[in-house]
């Protein structure tokens, strides 16, 4: 400020010398005149700039006490609060005390509920994924089971186990030198004979063998899985694994659980001569032609070395596959094996000599341990969710939109045509039959028919057209249920069942869970179903040679109609039985061979019709109610067949 006013004073002197009269006013006096000007006016202006600054400075301190202030009140106010929410929380003390107890027992609660659901999920987890629990008998388990066979130790006891219809009766007769219909001989039939284990000792007292005759697995009674644990094989000194048209996930599980408990095994492949013969069949051998004895040995040997390569590379390929270490297959037929126990010399042998001098060396060799070696290192310890899957409890799966839509493609499915397909246990004839269906022989590769073998030969759903293109349907070869590839219980789902518009449920030797499973989902998606029962004409054959048949001895045919009557009524009870046992309506089960099948469709006159013309009638109807809206093409095609089916009738 002083500096200010001396600029001023010292500006107002020099402009005062300015205005004083001079004799002359030089350039110099003007210059400086107008620079004290300037100068004032900068003064001027430091002081306008200086009066805002204090202005500014006042108001900033006003809006710092303004802002101090209210931070005070706030302060107090949130004072106040705490104050409020202290009284509250105090006040809540004896009631939070009060439900500590409630709470804690509900957090428990909670738990075992977050347990159990953990655990169920877990079990259909596995179901869902195939796995099979593995579970290890207690010794009380053990000890009931021996009370149950008698077991004894100065005795040997051979277990004859596997799949329904392997033809483990008839294999234990021959071991005890019996013929099936001898007095104390184990019951065969078309239906399944055993229903609970069977104790058969040796004839020969001085032969210190017991020999059991246990239930055919993959039954009603009898569930695949729970086999090995529900029969109590655990106790027993030997194993004979036997089956006859595939080698199944039943075996398997056999083979699995006697490695578990180290009881040897013996894998055999039973009625070898009824297989050799259904070859040379299909190669066009006929019993009735006049052919020389050295071509039919030659045809017999070609067809033996061919059942027998099969079926061992066959075996080889399953264990493989369900990381089992390789070891034999016995093949064997009932006839050769009783020829070999009562010291003949039969025709045909191939692994019975060999097979029984095995089994009597396995059973010298084990006498000589202790019996209760095989359990001495068994595992006791078992799991909850595991315990639930040996009940058999088994998920429901409903497929969704996307998957139902994605079965659909693969299956190249049309809204204008009728989709059948052919489904049921592995080495049901379902390949024979469809070819049948489209009037083909089974030898008519070269022409679209389905692939037939000795093995299990459909691997993946063949989709196979009717080769009359008038006719709209089209039929599907689904791999068999009970293989390793597919296991039984997931088959429906597995091979997609639920789009097709008809399903043929086909059986040969027994009816099953498979059968049971495939009829059940069905029911769920309102699919129509048939049971079929295939190669009526084989087993009809062989229930006349169990009872004495030769060919030149039935001129008139009765022993035939007496042996097709006994065929017909055990196969339409053993299935009403088996539905009714599963809580399932009655249905009418069609008995037809494929031979006869094939007659029908190409209008030859066959004869021993059964039920072939019925069923191809009933399909014909279905295909018109289910197809009808579609096109009209389909109705003449469906006249065309019922005209076909009047004119074989009226002939």
């Amino acid at each position: 400020m002083f500096q200010a006013e001396r600029a001023v004073n010292e500006a107002r002197f020099q402009r005062f010398q300015a205005e004083a009269p001079a004799p002359t006013a030089s350039e110099e006096t003007r210059q400086r005149a107008a620079e004290a000007e300037e100068a004032r006016k900068r003064t001027a202006a430091n002081e306008e700039q200086t009066k805002k600054d204090a202005q500014a400075a006042q108001q900033a301190r006003k809006a710092r006490e303004a802002a101090e202030e209210q931070a005070k009140k706030d302060a107090q106010t949130a004072q106040k609060q705490v104050r409020r929410a202290q009284d509250v929380t105090d006040k809540g003390k004896m009631k939070a005390t009060a439900a500590q107890g409630a709470a804690n027992a509900s957090k428990k609660v909670a738990e075992e509920v977050q347990t159990a659901n953990a655990a169920k999920e877990e079990a259909e987890r596995k179901l869902t994924e195939g796995i099979q629990p593995v579970v290890t008998p207690t010794p009380e388990e053990v000890s009931a089971a021996k009370r149950r066979v008698q077991y004894r130790e100065d005795l040997f006891h051979f277990a004859v186990a596997g799949v329904a219809g392997g033809g483990k009766s008839s294999l234990i007769n021959a071991f005890r030198g019996l013929r099936n219909k001898d007095a104390g001989s184990a019951a065969t039939g078309v239906t399944e004979t055993t229903l609970a284990m069977a104790r058969y000792a040796s004839p020969n007292a001085e032969y210190p063998h017991v020999w059991y005759d246990i239930p055919g697995a993959g039954t009603l009674k009898i569930p695949d899985w729970q086999y090995f644990n529900a029969q109590g094989l655990y106790v027993f000194d030997c194993i004979i694994v036997v089956f006859d048209n595939r080698f199944t996930m039943t075996d398997i599980a056999i083979l699995t659980n006697c490695r578990r408990f180290k009881i040897p095994t013996y894998i055999v492949r039973s009625k070898a001569d009824q297989h050799i013969s259904r070859i040379m069949k299909d190669m066009e051998y006929d019993s009735d032609d006049d052919e020389s004895m050295e071509k039919k040995k030659k045809l017999y040997q070609t067809a033996r070395q061919q059942f027998i390569q099969q079926t061992r590379q066959s075996v080889k390929d399953s264990l493989k596959n369900a990381n089992i270490p390789d070891q034999r297959v016995y093949i064997v037929s009932y006839g050769p094996m009783l020829g070999v126990v009562k010291a003949r010399r039969p025709m045909h042998v191939i692994d019975e000599i060999e097979l029984l001098n095995d089994l009597i060396g396995e059973a010298q060799a084990r006498r000589a341990r202790p019996a209760e070696e095989k359990l001495m290192k068994a595992n006791v310890a078992r799991d909850e969710a595991e315990g639930k899957l040996t009940k058999g409890i088994q998920p429901l799966v409903t497929p969704t939109p996307e998957e139902v839509c994605t079965i659909k493609l693969l299956a190249e499915y049309r809204e204008d045509l009728f989709h059948i397909a052919v489904a049921g246990i592995a080495g049901g004839g379902k390949s024979s039959l469809i070819n049948a269906f489209r009037g083909l022989h089974n030898k008519d590769i070269n022409i679209g028919a389905a692939a037939t073998g000795v093995t299990e030969t459909t691997t993946a759903i063949a989709r196979c057209p009717d080769p009359n293109v008038e006719y709209p349907y089209v039929w599907y070869d689904v791999p068999g249920a009970g293989t390793l590839k597919i296991p039984d219980w997931q088959y429906f789902n597995a091979q997609g069942l639920y789009i097709y518009d008809c399903i043929i449920v086909l059986i040969d030797n027994r009816f099953t869970m498979t059968d049971i499973a495939i009829l059940t989902n069905c029911n769920r998606f309102k699919i129509p179903a048939y049971i079929v029962r295939s190669k009526a004409d084989q087993h009809i054959r062989n229930l006349m040679e169990d009872k004495g048949y030769d060919a030149g001895d039935d001129q008139d045919g009765k022993l035939y109609y007496t042996a097709r009557q006994q065929f017909i009524q055990e196969t339409r009870q053993s299935v009403k039985d088996n539905l009714k046992n599963a809580n399932m309506p009655d249905q009418r089960v069609y008995i037809v061979s494929n031979k006869t099948m094939l007659r029908v469709v190409k209008d030859e006159e066959p004869e021993n019709v059964i039920d072939e013309i019925d069923l191809l009638n009933d399909f014909f109807w279905e295909a018109q109610s289910r197809r009808i809206g579609y096109r009209e093409a389909l109705v003449a095609s469906i006249q065309a067949a019922k005209d076909m089916l009047r004119h074989i009738r009226n002939n």
